[in-house]
């Protein structure tokens, strides 16, 4: 049964509770609550940031080990082994129409229509 929030307890049950380990932690957090809570838990940040620290320094490892600075002789490499672009050569690679060899042409008009340009 709750009373405003605290609870009922006989006398008998209440010098049990006092004598057990929540009792006493209660009675000693009254009297002095950051002892008993604030640098506790304060504690437990801490310690939890630097424990944890490790599973983020994994992260950023891997992340370094994707992005690595080039020196001058493999951007040369690199240029080297290019090959010559050409968009319509792209386009039609692309397509899978380099095969046949045609070119695009425009539809001739009849003569007065118009060529629908806007």
């Amino acid at each position: 049964m709750a009373l405003g929030g605290r609870t009922f307890r006989s006398r008998k049950q209440q010098l049990a509770y006092e004598k057990s380990f929540a009792g006493r932690y209660q009675r000693l957090m009254s009297k002095n609550p950051f002892l008993f809570f604030g640098l506790p838990f304060c504690g437990m940040m801490v310690l939890g940031s630097y424990w944890l620290a490790g599973f983020a320094q994994v992260k950023y490892d891997r992340d370094d080990q994707k992005v690595q600075e080039m020196n001058e002789e493999e951007i040369l490499k690199m240029k080297h082994g290019k090959r010559e672009f050409d968009i319509k050569e792209e386009y039609y690679r692309l397509q899978g129409l380099s095969e046949e060899e045609w070119e695009p042409k425009r539809v001739e008009r009849f003569k007065g229509e118009s060529d629908n340009v806007f």
